[in-house]
C-alpha cells in the first residue's frame, strides 16, 4: 500500500447498519481513480468479525466498542489477543474523548468518534494506523534481536571467556619467565572482554528500559560501590582499590544499572592506567539531596580539550580498543537518573570521574 491508497482488506465490526453504510460511503468516496480496489467485510457481532479475521488478511480494523455479544474494551481486548499484527481503529459514539485515549492505551492504534468522521479523517486515521503498527511491528523485532543478543553475550560469550581466564592463570605458576608478560597479556585481553561483554549487556538493558520509561527507585548506593570494587579485584589482578567514604545508608534514585556505572567508571580507571600498581579511589561528598561519587585514578590523565567530549557516543583514547561504549553508556544512564557526570584533574596525576546524584527520598 502506497501512502496515497486505501488497504486492499478492511474488516468492519459494527452493529449500526445505517453507521456501517456511511463508513463504506466514505472509503468509497476517496478511492483514488486507478487505485486497487478495497475490499470492506462488515460484520455485525464480534463472533462474527472473529471468524472473518481468521480467513480475511486484513489490514486494519474499524471496531465499534458496543455490539450485541460484547462491550466496551474488553471487546478490544478481545480482538487483540485474536490479531495483534493487525491495526485496530476503535469507532466510538461516545463525544468525550476518556474511552478512545483509554482504548489507545490497552492496544488501539487510533480512535474516531462517529459524529465527527469525514472521509479525510478516516482515510487519514486508517493511514497512519498502519503506518504505526508496521513501525511497531519493526521494533518488537529489534527488540527481541537484542534480547538474542544479550543473552549470547551475557552466557555464552563471557562464559567461555571466563573459562579462558581461568585456564590462564592455573599455567601462571608452570609458565618459564620469559612466557609471562605474554601470559598476562592473555588474562588482560580477557579480562577487557569480560567488560565489554557486560556492558553490551547493560547496554541493551537501558534501551529496553528508556522504551518502557524505566522505573527509578531508591538503590542502596553502599552495597554497589562494595559489589563493584570485590569484582574489580577479583578481575584485576595487583591493582589497589579503595573506599574512602563512609556511605552507609545512602541511597540514591536509580535503578539495578546503576552497578554498571560504577563498574565501568572502575575498570576505565585501571585499564587505561599505565602505572605498574593502579589505584583507584572512591570516595562520596553529601551535600543536601545530591551525592556525589568521585572515582580518582593515578593513571595519564585526560587532557583538557577531551573533558568535554570523552563521554560521546565512541569517544576513546590513543590505546583504547573499545571501551569509549563504556563511558558513553556511565553517561546515558547517569542522565536518565536526573544527574551530571564530568572529569577533573587527580593530584597530583590522574583523572577524577565526579558523578552527582540525586539522593532518594526514603533512606535507611
Amino acid at each position: 500500500m502506497t501512502t496515497s491508497s486505501l488497504p486492499e482488506r478492511i474488516v468492519l465490526i459494527e452493529d449500526n447498519p445505517g453507521d456501517a453504510r456511511l463508513i463504506e460511503e466514505m472509503l468509497c468516496e476517496r478511492r483514488e481513480a486507478g487505485a486497487p480496489s478495497t475490499d470492506v467485510y462488515h460484520e455485525d457481532s464480534l463472533a462474527a468479525g472473529l471468524d472473518r479475521l481468521e480467513t480475511a488478511e486484513a489490514d486494519v480494523v474499524l471496531l465499534d466498542l458496543q455490539l450485541p455479544d460484547s462491550s466496551g474494551l474488553e471487546t478490544l481486548e478481545t480482538v487483540l489477543d485474536r490479531a495483534d499484527s493487525v491495526p485496530v481503529i476503535v469507532l466510538t459514539g461516545m463525544p468525550e474523548t476518556a474511552l478512545g485515549i483509554e482504548a489507545v492505551s490497552h492496544g488501539a492504534q487510533d480512535y474516531l468518534v462517529k459524529d465527527d468522521v469525514t472521509p479525510e479523517v478516516l482515510v487519514r486515521a486508517i493511514r497512519y494506523s498502519i503506518e504505526r503498527k508496521r513501525t511497531e511491528r519493526e521494533l518488537k523485532r529489534r527488540t527481541e534481536e537484542l534480547t538474542i543478543l544479550n543473552h549470547l553475550t551475557r552466557h555464552d560469550i563471557r562464559n567461555d571467556i571466563s573459562l579462558v581466564v581461568g585456564r590462564a592463570r592455573e599455567l601462571a605458576e608452570h609458565v618459564e619467565p620469559r612466557g609471562q608478560s605474554a601470559l598476562d597479556e592473555i588474562v588482560q585481553s580477557s579480562n577487557h572482554v569480560l567488560q565489554l561483554t557486560r556492558t553490551v549487556g547493560d547496554i541493551v538493558e537501558s534501551i529496553a528500559e528508556n522504551e518502557e520509561e524505566a522505573e527509578l527507585r531508591p538503590v542502596d548506593l553502599s552495597r554497589v560501590l562494595a559489589i563493584e570494587i570485590e569484582k574489580a579485584e577479583e578481575l584485576y589482578r595487583g591493582v589497589e582499590i579503595s573506599l574512602e567514604s563512609d556511605v552507609d545508608g545512602v541511597c540514591v534514585r536509580a535503578n539495578d544499572l546503576l552497578s554498571s556505572v560504577v563498574g565501568n567508571l572502575i575498570s576505565n580507571a585501571i585499564f587505561y592506567n599505565d602505572k605498574e600498581t593502579p589505584e583507584v579511589v572512591l570516595s562520596v561528598d553529601i551535600d543536601g539531596g545530591t551525592a556525589t561519587l568521585r572515582v580518582a585514578d593515578n593513571g595519564p590523565g585526560i587532557p583538557d580539550r577531551r573533558k568535554d567530549r570523552v563521554f560521546a557516543k565512541g569517544e576513546r583514547g590513543a590505546a583504547s580498543s573499545g571501551m569509549g561504549i563504556g563511558l558513553s553508556l556511565v553517561d546515558r544512564l547517569v542522565e536518565q537518573y536526573g544527574g551530571e557526570i564530568r572529569v577533573e584533574d587527580n593530584d597530583p596525576v590522574g583523572s577524577v570521574f565526579c558523578v552527582e546524584l540525586p539522593r532518594a527520598a526514603t533512606e535507611r
